[in-house]
């Protein structure tokens, strides 16, 4: 083991010392890197707003327990949600970008097979889906399960990141938390 004279007992108290140095080392780096984790986690649950949507969303509460947006039955809601972060959150010089993301966003709806798939077996329509209107409608559908909804909803979320040229991180969660938001306002289904 060692190339020094040494007795066995002197080698096993070396080789004691040496892994009791790195057990104690180990111990320091995992609580220091622990200590942060947990003051970043303090940190981003303080910053973080009281209100989640995708939280009311996945939960068994109702319509009146969720907050909801005052024209929570208007056939529009999510298309609102486009024109919104187009005026709070695209400058000038991203109007055109932000404009043919969202048509190619549209056009992406009518091709989405996933989409269809939902519309013809969950909520039973023969009515294709060509834009966010036609989301929403699906979305409304009496058929619809949460589960249901949650798939429409990842699939929109899906169809945010795919747009071209695309939108921004900024507009693309913007656009996914207000879609989201406008959703957890519709409350259960029939078959919620």
């Amino acid at each position: 083991m060692f190339n020094t004279k040494m007795s066995q007992k002197g080698k096993l108290l070396a080789l004691f010392v040496i892994l009791s140095f790195a057990i104690a080392g180990l111990t320091i780096a995992v609580t220091f890197h622990s200590e942060q984790y947990a003051a970043a986690q303090t940190l981003n649950a303080s910053q973080s707003p009281k209100y989640d949507p995708n939280y009311c969303f996945g939960s068994n509460v109702t319509k009146a327990t969720c907050p909801t947006h005052q024209n929570a039955q208007n056939a529009t809601d999510t298309v609102d949600c486009f024109k919104k972060i187009e005026e709070t959150v695209t400058g000038a010089a991203q109007t055109e970008n932000y404009t043919k993301s969202v048509q190619n966003f549209n056009s992406l709806i009518s091709a989405n097979s996933d989409i269809a798939l939902i519309n013809t077996a969950a909520a039973e329509s023969n009515k294709p889906v060509n834009d966010m209107d036609g989301v929403w409608d699906l979305l409304k559908n009496q058929n619809m399960t949460r589960y249901d909804r949650q798939l429409v909803l990842d699939q929109v979320n899906i169809l945010l990141t795919e747009a071209k040229p695309g939108f921004t991180t900024l507009q693309n969660d913007q656009l996914s938390l207000c879609i989201t938001t406008e959703l957890n306002s519709l409350g259960p289904t029939l078959n919620y």
